[in-house]
């Protein structure tokens, strides 16, 4: 009733006119809209678009028909072809309405529409349709009966509703008696089931009180038992009963001496028991020294008791010879023994005054680099090669070039033995240095050259 009074209070005025627009492709319809608010009309190859058609030639958005004033304005482009029929029912086609003075806006012209225009576009397989026509009432929501949509209570199954019920009751039920009814039961199956795996502690307590000796001799008070015995080392006196706590700490000191004089002193004919000093621990130099008087023996250097490399023990001046090369294996000693072998060393030093090209980054930066960080490794070379050839000495001159990113690149050495000239090129390949710049501030490549002296210790 209200939609139908609404409907006759709209018929009681005159209604306006829409614009009333269709698309075609090869002609065939596709899209049919009217345009009830009144709303600028775009068509482009966009979704955002009144009209999202897309075809080649059309752009990605395009006012076709703006609204100024209440009014709408027909804007077609130069490529578009097609005519309109205004109020007095003359057609003009849109070249027409070129030559006659349609205004023109940029990339396209612009003609004011009446309520009573209608028109036809074409552009490729593009055609567009519009005409203004009376406003067509609003069609109503379709809805039903009310006697045949029914109640919210007709839409659930009434077998499923009692099921439900009775279920929802039934375990509600079952939930309170439980809570009600559940008694705690001592010495329950779990309670015993713990108390046979898991054992509590039990505690003895001793309250007896202990008895006082009234016997002569005896203390006025009952000394506190004594922790028990630990076995220990036999003693140069006797029993250790009635030993004091200083007695005991003093023994103990005792037997530590004991085992220390047995790693490191002396056994017969010279002989070292423990071999883990020259010294004996807890005796003084000095007192050492004067025992050795009064026993009217000599201080000898070397150890004394046969235990040097010199046979006997005695001490010689001067008998030696220095390392001979004559052994089997390498350097021996004037007695017999090996020495340790010193390695070759190098010194490694500018011969000549660094080259390079003009940059930011000039040859002394570059050479103090190398003498800074990668001197090492230069010399690590010259001496694996003094290994073989101790007296080898000469000049190496190092040519690289520093690219734009900092990295030395066609590193190369030469001047000096193979070996060590592919060794230091091998590390030149890791270099890096500053960025050269020239006097415009970017980056560029330069060149150097170095040249590095050679001379074994």
């Amino acid at each position: 009733m209200a939609a139908a009074r609404a409907q006759q209070a709209q018929g009681a005025g005159p209604r306006p006119r829409i614009l009333r627009v269709g698309i075609l492709l090869g002609g065939k319809i596709v899209e049919e809209r009217l345009i009830r608010e009144r709303a600028p009309v775009t068509i482009g190859q966009s979704m955002r678009n009144t009209f999202s058609i897309p075809i080649e030639g059309l752009p990605l958005e395009f006012t076709l028909f703006a609204l100024d004033d209440g009014r709408y304005s027909l804007r077609f482009l130069p490529r578009m072809d097609g005519r309109l029929s205004d109020s007095g029912g003359q057609v003009h086609t849109l070249d027409a309405l070129r030559a006659l003075g349609a205004a023109n806006v940029g990339g396209y012209h612009q003609v004011p529409l009446t309520e009573s225009a209608r028109g036809k576009l074409s552009l490729g397989d593009l055609t567009i349709l519009f005409q203004f026509v009376t406003e067509p009432p609003r069609q109503p929501k379709p809805m039903l009966p009310a006697s045949v949509r029914g109640t919210l209570a007709d839409r659930f199954d009434p077998q499923l509703s009692v099921i439900l019920g009775v279920s929802i009751v039934l375990h509600l039920g079952i939930a309170i008696w439980a809570l009600f009814s559940d008694v705690p039961v001592d010495n329950g199956i779990a309670e015993r089931a713990y108390n046979l795996v898991f054992k509590q502690d039990t505690y003895a307590l001793d309250l007896t009180q202990p008895k006082l000796d009234a016997g002569p001799g005896s203390a006025a008070e009952k000394k506190p038992d004594k922790p028990p015995e630990r076995p220990k080392s036999p003693e140069r006196g006797g029993g250790d009963s009635g030993r004091s706590r200083e007695q005991q700490i003093a023994l103990q000191e005792q037997e530590a001496a004991r085992f220390a004089d047995l790693l490191t002193g002396e056994g017969p004919n010279g002989t070292s028991e423990g071999d883990m000093s020259r010294r004996r621990p807890g005796t003084d130099l000095g007192k050492q020294l004067n025992e050795i008087n009064e026993g009217n023996q000599a201080v000898r250097i070397g150890g004394g008791a046969g235990r040097t490399s010199r046979g006997d023990g005695e001490v010689r001046v001067g008998t030696g010879h220095g390392p001979a090369i004559n052994g089997p294996s390498g350097p021996e000693s004037a007695g017999g023994g090996k020495v340790a072998e010193k390695a070759p060393g190098g010194r490694i030093t500018v011969a000549d005054r660094p080259t390079g090209d003009a940059s930011s980054l000039s040859p002394e930066a570059v050479l103090s680099k190398i003498q800074s960080v990668y001197m090492a490794g230069l010399k690590r070379c010259y001496r694996e090669f003094l290994k073989k050839d101790a007296s080898a000495r000469g000049k190496v001159t190092l040519s690289l070039t520093v690219n734009e990113s900092g990295r030395a690149v066609k590193g190369a050495a030469h001047g000096f033995a193979s070996e060590v000239d592919e060794c230091i090129t091998g590390q030149m390949s890791t270099w890096r240095f500053p960025i050269p710049k020239d006097k415009d501030g970017e980056a560029t490549d330069a060149s150097f050259e170095i040249a590095l002296q050679l001379v074994p210790d």
